[in-house]
């Protein structure tokens, strides 16, 4: 048991006989892999052309924009979005929801479809 305990360090080889170490073969979960992040922006691109094309109201878009930091801002929540706006949390709520429906709407008809799932 007090074996079990005693810490490795990360640059130790696994196996006697070969030189992969731990650090090697445990993988960084505070890392994005470069398919993660490329799939990423590429879904960031045609939200933001989405955007251009649909009918949301100028209010509606920054509502959405602001809900789900888009466009490098941080989340805000309903709170802090009626206080922007000199709205209640309601009637904020009211907005994104409306924005989220046209948004489903039109993902089909703008290649979309695939981030579906992300909209609630």
């Amino acid at each position: 048991m007090y074996n079990t305990r005693t810490p490795l360090s990360m640059q130790q080889p696994i196996w006697s006989d070969q030189d992969t170490t731990f650090q090697e073969v445990t993988p960084d979960s505070g890392i994005e892999t470069p398919a993660m992040s490329v799939g990423k922006q590429i879904m960031r691109n045609h939200v933001r052309n989405l955007f251009s094309v649909l009918s949301l109201s100028p209010k509606e878009r920054r509502i959405i924009k602001l809900r789900f930091g888009i466009g490098g801002g941080k989340q805000r929540s309903l709170s802090e979005i009626g206080e922007i706006y000199g709205l209640s949390k309601e009637r904020v709520r009211q907005l994104e929801s409306r924005a989220l429906y046209k948004l489903k709407q039109n993902m089909n008809s703008h290649g979309l479809s695939a981030y579906a799932d992300f909209l609630v």
